[in-house]
């Protein structure tokens, strides 16, 4: 007997296949016996049963098949037992909170993607001089308040302490190096004044390289600006520092400028265009 899912041969009175496991398909009954006379429960056997058995054995022949023997339709059984509720979890919702509804008369406009394509940005107004007390045009662009003669003037003297400390210095390690005070003649004295100055030079192009302000502006709170208040980078300083050589090389008088100017500035501050302001 062939199986109906792997088509493999099987012994006729083997109930599954030997190949896959299936039940078979039950053979076909056999044909009843001439002389089989058929007994039902309850009923005896009697000469209206024996005149109706013919018949009831043409019945029987005639009968449909059991649903054994009909021809089965392989098919694919479940791999997986269905639930009832499915195989989606079903999570407790949370209770929805009414929301007022915008009245139907309000009516919203369509939003356009390009709406604000560019930033409408007005150009920059040009730095316009101010105006002094005396209706006099500043030189100064910007709102820093310029430091006051005595903050500077306590700065710069903090400074030339350094600059003496290092002439000191210098003095020193001449002595201790076996020099005499007493025989320095005039041209001894012209090598120490220069050595005096190029100290001092020396001191105040050190801040240029750095690009930082002075020891001395530092311990008094001012830094170096210029006259657009933005701060000042090395080539700025360079020119501040040679112009404050001019000013002290004509006997201070550019110094004291800044007690005359209506800014309080100075001549090295009017032609490096900087002016030291307080450090905020």
């Amino acid at each position: 007997m062939n199986c109906l899912y792997c088509r493999h041969s099987n012994p006729e009175d083997e109930p599954r296949c030997q190949r896959c496991g299936r039940r078979l398909p039950a053979s076909p009954a056999r044909p009843a016996p001439a002389d089989y006379i058929p007994s039902y429960p309850g009923i005896q056997a009697t000469a209206l049963a024996t005149a109706a058995a013919p018949a009831a054995e043409m019945d029987w022949m005639e009968a449909p098949p059991p649903p054994s023997q009909r021809t089965q339709v392989p098919r694919q059984t479940r791999l997986f037992q269905s639930s009832e509720g499915g195989n989606v979890l079903q999570f407790p919702s949370a209770p929805k909170l009414s929301e007022p509804r915008p009245p139907r008369s309000r009516r919203h406009a369509p939003h356009s993607p390009d709406s604000q394509a560019f930033l409408d940005f007005l150009p920059p107004a040009p730095h316009a001089p101010r105006t002094l007390k005396t209706s006099v045009e500043a030189s100064i662009y910007c709102d820093a308040p310029v430091a006051t003669p005595t903050h500077r003037a306590v700065g710069a003297a903090l400074d030339f302490g350094m600059i003496g400390m290092a002439i000191g210095l210098f003095l020193l390690t001449f002595h201790l190096c076996g020099g005499e005070f007493e025989r320095i003649n005039a041209g001894i004295g012209l090598g120490f004044a220069g050595a005096f100055l190029f100290i001092a030079l020396f001191y105040g192009f050190v801040w240029v390289l750095t690009g930082t302000e002075t020891a001395g502006e530092r311990w008094t709170g001012l830094r170096l600006i210029n006259f657009d208040g933005s701060p000042i980078d090395r080539r700025e300083r360079a020119v501040r520092f040679a112009a404050a050589c001019l000013s002290f090389c004509s006997a201070g008088l550019g110094v004291l400028w800044s007690l005359a100017d209506e800014e309080s500035l100075t001549w090295h501050d009017h032609m490096s265009k900087t002016f030291p302001t307080i450090r905020t």
